[in-house]
Order: C-alpha cells, then structure tokens, then sequence
C-alpha cells in the first residue's frame, strides 16, 4: 500500500478543485438546490468531459468525490460510480458498461429493494433513489423467480416523484417500475458486495470533503472573530473544539483512503476497512459540521450562511450506504468480537 499519492493523483485533484471553483461557487449551488432541483446538469457535463467518470479506481474516485463534498457540489458522481460498479463486477460483455464509464449515461443503483423480473419487464417500488430524477438509467436488484438478478431500465420508461428533501444537493426520489423494460439483465449473480464496498468508500470521501470544509471554516472565523477584546481562538472551549473536530477528521481521512486502496486492490479487509471509514466519516463530518456551527454563534444558525448546506450533506451521507451502528455491528460481526 502506498502511503502518499502520486504526481498523477496530486494533479487529478488539483484540476479538479480547479474546475470546482471556478463553476461550484456557493451561490452555484444555492440556485440548483433551492431554486433548480437539485442537480447541476452543466457541472456534471464538465465533470464529465474532464474523465473523472472512468478513472482507474476507488482511490482516484475517492479524490474527485472528497473535492464534490468539499463544495457540497449537487451532482450524483458518487451514485453513479456505485452503479457503474455494480454493472462492472456483472461482467463487461455489454454496451452499456462503457456508456456508464464515458458518462453518456447518467446511472443510478438502487440495491436490496424489491422488485420483480416477469417475462422481460420490472414491477416494483423503489423508495427514497438519490439522485433518481435525474438519471438516464436505473441500476436495481431484481427477482426472476428463481434467483436475484441485475437489471438495468431507462429512468424516462418510469414514474418517479421527487420527495420533499432535508439535504437539497442530494434530492431523493420514489419510482415506480411498471411493466419498465429490461436493457440488461447479466447472468451472473447480483453484484451487490463490490458495489456496496464502492458506496461506503465514495460516500466517505464526500464526507471527509463535507468536513475538512467546516473545520477549515470554523478555524478561519476563530482567528478573526473577536469577543471580550480578544480573538475567539484563544479561549479554550473554542479551541480544543477545533482540535477535537481535527483529530476525528484525520481518523477519517486515513480510513477512508485505506478503504480506497484496499477495494481498489481486491484485499481481504476491504469490507473490515469500507465499513470502519464510513462509521469514521459519517461522525467526524457531522461533528466537525455540527462544531462549526458552534463556533460561529448566531451567524451559524441563519439561512444566508452556507454551514446549513454542509450540516444537511454530513447528514444525508451518513444515512446513506448503511448507517454507523449498522457498521459497528458488522465490523465487531468480521473481528470476532
């Protein structure tokens, strides 16, 4: 395992806080998530045409995805990547692998829910889908009668309704399949381990992004606010706030790189390391966010202040992917505890 990154990865994530900037600004994002619905259709087509839909593996998502939580940036780039993984472990024998590595296809994965296969058509409901309305594609776990299967349909072949949402950046949708017709279905089994290893991974990485955001944040109004004559910074309840928000964020960032490193090479902890950086991430961006606010006083708590955004993103990512009780258990489950 290597314990720095490389030139190429330094300059992937360079080109990409780059791109961020100069198109992901905080009024970008208030106007697609309060007064658009919640996705940046011309961001992604940049994110698109910079590659960072087919890029090697987990540790190079990992990089995009932190930089995409670090401007709570309202596209789907980690939903997509956890279905284009889905349909990669499914064998690579079909076209649309490679529309959903190019990004022509716009894809979503929506595991473990229930839906019926009969005579080349899906019946079912899916609930709460990130990112469902705007997807070209819907990647789902399907039951045939015999076995469960990978499908993939056309979104515009179902109905789907928006659903009132806390995190704006991330909407949610409920779709119905009804008699949607199949594009794919491989033979193999459903793919749902590689796919779920993807998932916690990207989604730790959006919220290490969402929380180096709010620490960085909260120290830069520590050094400048001012109360009683003296710089907030120096008083001891704000400071060792900060450290502790610091030190959970590290653990945070070292686990989920090493989750990153470990899928993307296929070890044997990789499901032990996937599920230890979500339970990590899932904490520190809701502490450091959540500490942020603290920090800045009244201003925190107000509409025009951006921390709201970020407190809504640390929430939503840690529901999503399984929630941090779920992964204690399941790593207590893989250490024999």
């Amino acid at each position: 395992m290597r314990a720095n990154f490389t030139d190429t990865q330094d300059a992937l994530r360079e080109a990409v806080r780059d791109l961020l900037a100069d198109h992901a600004g905080s009024a970008a994002v208030r106007a697609a998530a309060f007064d658009g619905d919640g996705f940046d259709a011309d961001l992604w087509h940049l994110l698109v045409g910079m590659g960072v839909t087919d890029l090697p593996g987990a540790v190079e998502q990992g990089i995009v995805a932190e930089e995409i939580g670090r401007v709570v940036a309202p596209v789907p780039y980690v939903e997509h990547q956890v279905a284009t993984a889905a349909l990669a472990s499914a064998g690579d024998g079909h076209d649309l692998l490679a529309q959903f590595t190019s990004g022509a296809a716009l894809g979503v994965y929506a595991p473990g829910q229930a839906v019926r296969l009969e005579a080349g058509n899906l019946y079912g409901r899916l609930s709460a889908v990130p990112h469902a309305a705007a997807a070209t594609h819907l990647v789902v776990d399907a039951d045939d009668g015999d076995r469960q299967v990978l499908a993939v349909v056309e979104a515009g072949g179902t109905r789907r309704t928006t659903l009132p949402t806390m995190d704006r950046t991330r909407p949610l949708a409920d779709v119905v399949l009804d008699a949607a017709a199949v594009l794919v279905v491989p033979a193999d089994a459903v793919p749902s381990a590689p796919a779920s290893l993807t998932a916690a991974t990207l989604y730790s990485h959006d919220l290490v992004g969402v929380g180096q955001t709010c620490l960085d944040m909260g120290v830069a109004h520590a050094r400048t606010r001012e109360q009683f004559g003296r710089v907030i910074g120096t008083y001891q309840a704000v400071s060792h706030k900060l450290v502790d928000m610091y030190v959970a964020l590290e653990s945070a960032r070292s686990h989920a790189y090493h989750a990153a490193w470990a899928v993307a090479a296929g070890e044997e902890v990789a499901e032990l390391a996937a599920g230890q950086a979500k339970a990590s991430a899932s904490h520190a961006a809701v502490m450091c966010a959540e500490g942020a606010i603290q920090v800045h006083g009244g201003i925190g708590f107000t509409w025009e202040h951006d921390l709201h955004l970020y407190l809504k993103r640390a929430r939503s990512s840690a529901v999503l992917a399984g929630v941090t009780s779920a992964h204690l258990r399941r790593i207590a489950d893989l250490i024999g505890v």
